[in-house]
């Protein structure tokens, strides 16, 4: 009797996966993967326990083992498009994107109809710098979840990403509309008006954001941007020092508020949150960039000199920079090593009219009036706004009253 009563009561493998896959939707991942585990002693090869065993020990931080399961899996059963779905979700939480691209792609040809697999492989596409494939994908999985705020969010941050603010805008407002309390939508929503230029109304976004969840410092970065573009300089350090107080490693934050600490002349400072931002990041050109600005300010200029030179180290395909240093280097009378900083500029780029202009200040003041008479003529047929600045401009002092600088002038005066 006692045989029959337990085979009764024995559980039927259904049921057992079921149970796992219960404890999952609950958020009991270590339950899941006990069951998971013992299941698989006896059904060692289970492609379906397989997967809800990797799961459960990826949501409980053993990757490797996850991974190992996952790749066993798809031995087993290579055309299984869930396995290769989920195996591509933990690839890119672990920053593997190319790994994570090639399994989600070949999910969604294994299962073209499954809108999460178009999201994530969306977002693998958006890591990978990717932006306007990206985009396409997420609007696929919109085309089959038309009503989901997720999929509208994913589309908005894409088409901010592409600075296409109008679009993105009209996206978190249908988000908004299905869920009007998300947190993120908002911050969007903000942003995505920022970049439209009307910061007075991000900021009552970025309100609604910071109301809802106070506690995400980029809400609050975000909101330092607007303020700092408003001219509400003490606002704008308030909100950059409360990111720093919910995040001690935003890079982003401590030069932002630095240059601002800079502009209001507290340089002792200003140079302490660039010490800080390059403790999170050693190589980032930014806090030396930024350092010379400081330097400069205090009249040191070999330091801000050195400070740019420490820059173009980390940094030495930046054209900014260098330009930097050439001005730099012309306000120390330093003429010669300028115009090497702007012809090394002009030979990369044919299209850069600031070090044009700076070219031809440079041959002003060297008295060579062809060469800066047509450089000028260069950087202003490039952007008509510098032939403005050359009329204050001290640099042209020598040559104004020369013919051909008037001529050029004349040229360019609306009638």
């Amino acid at each position: 009797m006692s045989e029959h009563f337990e085979d009764f009561f024995a559980e039927e493998p259904e049921e057992t996966l079921y149970l796992v896959q219960e404890a999952l939707d609950r958020g009991d991942n270590a339950v899941a993967l006990d069951l998971a585990e013992a299941y698989l002693e006896d059904h060692p090869l289970c492609v379906e326990a397989m997967n809800h065993c990797a799961v459960a020990a990826a949501n409980l931080g053993d990757h490797r083992k996850a991974l190992a399961l996952y790749r066993k899996a798809l031995q087993l059963d290579p055309r299984n498009g869930a396995i290769h779905h989920n195996y591509g979700v933990l690839a890119e939480r672990l920053g593997r994107y190319r790994e994570a691209y090639e399994h989600l792609w070949r999910s969604l040809e294994l299962q073209p109809d499954f809108p999460e697999a178009y999201i994530n492989l969306g977002n693998v596409l958006d890591e990978l710098d990717r932006t306007e494939e990206a985009l396409q994908m997420y609007l696929r999985a919109l085309h089959r979840l038309p009503e989901s705020p997720d999929i509208l969010y994913n589309i908005g941050y894409a088409l901010n990403r592409l600075q296409r603010h109008g679009e993105a805008g009209d996206y978190f407002d249908r988000a908004l509309r299905l869920a009007p309390d998300d947190p993120a939508c908002h911050n969007g929503r903000g942003y995505a008006l920022a970049g439209l230029g009307r910061d007075e109304e991000a900021l009552v976004s970025y309100a609604e954001a910071i109301a809802r969840d106070p506690e995400i410092a980029s809400y609050h970065y975000n909101r330092g941007l607007s303020l700092v573009r408003l001219q509400r300089q003490d606002e704008a350090l308030q909100a950059f020092s409360r990111v720093l107080e919910l995040d001690g490693g935003f890079f982003e934050a401590y030069i932002e508020r630095a240059h601002l600490l800079a502009s209001r002349g507290e340089l002792t400072r200003a140079l302490e949150d660039l010490a800080a931002a390059e403790r999170i990041d050693p190589d980032s050109p930014d806090p030396s960039f930024y350092r010379a600005m400081v330097f400069e300010r205090r009249g040191d200029v070999s330091g801000a000199l050195a400070a740019l030179e420490e820059s173009l180290r980390l940094d030495p395909d930046s054209l900014f920079i260098l330009n930097n240093k050439g001005n730099l280097l012309m306000d120390m009378g330093r003429l010669d090593e300028a115009l090497k900083c702007f012809d090394a500029i002009l030979e990369r780029s044919d299209r850069y009219p600031l070090a044009l202009y700076n070219r031809a200040c440079v041959m002003a003041l060297q008295g060579k009036v062809r060469e800066a008479v047509k450089t000028l003529g260069q950087a202003v047929e490039q952007d008509v706004h510098f032939l403005e600045d050359a009329l204050d401009d001290p640099d042209f002092d020598g040559i104004r009253q020369v013919p051909s600088f008037a001529r050029l002038i004349r040229r360019y005066e609306a009638p």
